[in-house]
């Protein structure tokens, strides 16, 4: 990989850095037309409560998002916060519009979740929290 590849990346918030209370909290809607992969990075902090972070999609930006089979980060808890997870979504034959959703319950939760889109779908075998 060269720096002219690493420059057709494309960097978005999925949700920023904070202290989430207990509910159901949703990313902006995230314009994936021209990539062909998503790298979700799930950074979890001190957990008074658990958190399920998953990935949805949709047609259009206020269309009706629904979740992507598999994208969806094992539920983290005080027992393994503290940690930063990946996952990678082939965005071939998924919706253009994708959203993070946290779930957080019993207490607040620290956390962050950033997208990274790429013009190319690496598929090296690596090891990810969840690949689709």
């Amino acid at each position: 990989m060269s720096l002219s590849d690493v420059a057709a990346f494309a960097a978005d918030v999925g949700l920023k850095a904070d202290s989430y209370a207990a509910s159901t909290h949703n990313s902006a809607a995230i314009d994936t037309a021209g990539y062909h992969q998503a790298l979700i990075v799930f950074s979890a902090g001190t957990h008074g409560g658990t958190s399920d972070v998953t990935v949805e999609a949709a047609t259009t930006s206020g269309g009706s998002y629904s979740a992507i089979t598999g994208a969806a980060f094992a539920q983290v808890s005080s027992s393994n916060d503290d940690a930063v997870f990946v996952g990678r979504i082939n965005l071939q034959g998924t919706d253009r519009f994708l959203k993070v959703k946290a779930v957080v319950a019993t207490g607040a939760c620290e956390l962050a979740a950033s997208v990274i889109l790429t013009p190319y779908y690496t598929g090296d075998g690596a090891t990810f929290s969840f690949e689709v």
